[in-house]
C-alpha cells in the first residue's frame, strides 16, 4: 500500500487556520470522520491527542505526522494539512509544524500502517518534496506532488 492509495484531494486542506496544536488535531480528525463518515469520531480525536500527549509527532523539518490504530474502522484513512504560519507541536527539531499528515488505521493492521508512515517520511526527507508542497497553491498540485514524489523515492 502506498500515501497515494489512500490521500485524495478532498482530504487534503491547503491552509489551516488555526495555530494551536489541540485545534489543528482536533479539526483535521473531526474533517476526517465527516468526509469518509466514519461512525466512531470522537474516539479518533481523543486517540490522536492522547498519542500526541504521549509523544510529538513532529518529525522535523517543519512536517508532523500523526497517527493512531483504531478499533472500529476497517481501513486506512489519511488526511493532510498545510499551515503557513506555521504550528508548535514540539517537534525533534524545535521547528514549527507547516505540513501534518494525519493517518488512522485499525486496531489489528501492523504491516500497512507501518508501511505507510515509512514512505511517507521517506517522501519528507528531500527538501524539494517539502518545498514544493509548501508552494503548492491547489489540493490538486499537492496531490499531483505526492504522486510524483512517492514514485519517485519510493519502490
Amino acid at each position: 500500500m502506498r500515501v497515494q492509495d489512500i490521500l485524495q484531494k478532498n482530504s487534503i486542506l491547503i491552509e489551516l487556520a488555526s495555530t494551536d496544536k489541540q485545534e489543528v488535531l482536533t479539526q483535521m480528525a473531526r474533517y476526517m470522520v465527516s468526509l469518509h463518515g466514519i461512525s466512531n469520531g470522537d474516539s479518533i480525536a481523543q486517540k490522536i491527542l492522547e498519542r500526541e500527549s504521549d509523544m510529538s509527532t513532529g518529525i522535523g523539518y517543519g512536517i508532523a505526522i500523526p497517527h493512531g490504530r483504531i478499533s472500529g474502522i476497517d481501513k486506512l484513512y489519511m488526511i493532510a494539512g498545510r499551515s503557513d504560519k506555521g504550528i508548535d507541536f514540539n517537534a525533534i527539531d524545535e521547528e514549527p509544524v507547516h505540513l501534518i499528515f494525519m493517518m488512522i488505521s485499525p486496531a489489528n493492521t501492523s504491516t500497512d500502517h507501518t508501511n505507510i508512515l515509512s514512505s511517507l517520511s521517506r517522501i519528507m526527507s528531500y527538501e524539494d518534496v517539502r518545498t514544493k508542497l509548501l508552494a503548492a497553491d491547489s489540493a490538486d498540485s499537492f496531490l499531483d506532488i505526492i504522486i510524483k514524489s512517492e514514485n519517485k523515492y519510493v519502490d
